[in-house]
């Protein structure tokens, strides 16, 4: 009898304290207990409503995933298989939307091999200029160029106390630049370019530059530069003894080229990447 009252006493706790859990509430089991998709699509009702991670999981089967630090406004999100892992889904959600009301989270997604590492945000592979520029910041061509390309170096070139452009530059295979002309420290206009664009490629253009240099002479900096929209030089710094020589070698577009030039306030489709936060990675590996 007295067992029968207690396991009674018990039920009526414990259904009083599931009655006190507000319907908008998430329940979320400890690590590893319970259907982690249904855990994922509770804690983050916006991935079930996303076709790319829904097909991955479905591809995939059971699953578990994490959450890491991005930067203050945004976090990773890593979609793990929980059987082989060949591969893992990991996308870019922001940290204090409102998913159950409907806001709209997810920024960049990427699928790329388990062992593989993530690129580390814009902010942190250039912090000195991503302070003291924090316009870069919101621009995601900018951050989509970092982040995806990996470029290994930035210059800056100050032309008016108020006026700057930054070049972000990636020149350890094929040779890319993203251009960013800034006025009052808010971004103006992007450009992307490639020298796969161009008629004179990079290798051609520090030839060019050499020639006629002294013996020992060596290129020390190379960046590419636009004039008036149209016109495109390869600007070469080239190092002979104690010497040093800024050489301009002029580049034209190929047949069919353009280049990508964005003014804020509108889309465009960049080659290798897209403008915006809703920009989507989505890179098989077979």
């Amino acid at each position: 009898m007295t067992r029968s009252l207690t396991l009674l006493a018990f039920g009526l706790i414990l259904a009083v304290l599931v009655g006190s859990i507000p319907a908008s509430a998430v329940v979320t089991p400890l690590p590893g207990q319970g259907n982690q998709t249904h855990i994922l699509y509770g804690v983050h009702p916006n991935a079930k409503t996303n076709e790319t991670i829904t097909a991955f999981i479905a591809e995939h089967g059971e699953i578990w995933w994490h959450e890491s630090t991005y930067n203050h406004t945004h976090e990773y999100v890593y979609i793990v298989p929980a059987n082989a892992c060949e591969e893992q889904l990991v996308y870019l959600n922001k940290i204090r939307a409102d998913e159950h009301g409907g806001e709209q989270s997810i920024g960049q997604i990427w699928i790329i091999g388990c062992d593989e590492a993530l690129p580390l945000a814009a902010e942190l592979t250039f912090p000195k200029i991503f302070a003291k520029y924090p316009a870069l910041s919101n621009d995601g061509g900018v951050r989509s160029y970092v982040e995806n390309q990996s470029p290994n170096r930035y210059e800056e070139i100050t032309s008016k106390p108020s006026r700057a452009q930054v070049y972000f530059i990636n020149d350890t295979g094929v040779f890319t630049e993203y251009i960013v002309d800034l006025s009052g420290g808010e971004i103006v206009s992007t450009t992307y370019i490639s020298e796969e664009n161009l008629t004179v490629g990079r290798a051609e253009a520090e030839a060019q530059a050499i020639s006629g240099q002294s013996p020992g002479a060596c290129v020390e900096n190379v960046v590419l530069k636009v004039y008036d929209s149209d016109r495109i030089v390869w600007e070469i710094t080239v190092r002979a003894g104690r010497e040093t020589d800024i050489v301009q070698v002029p580049s034209d577009l190929a047949p069919g080229q353009s280049l990508r030039t964005t003014t804020p306030g509108f889309e465009t489709i960049l080659a290798a990447f897209g403008v915006g936060m809703s920009f989507v990675l989505y890179r098989k590996r077979r």
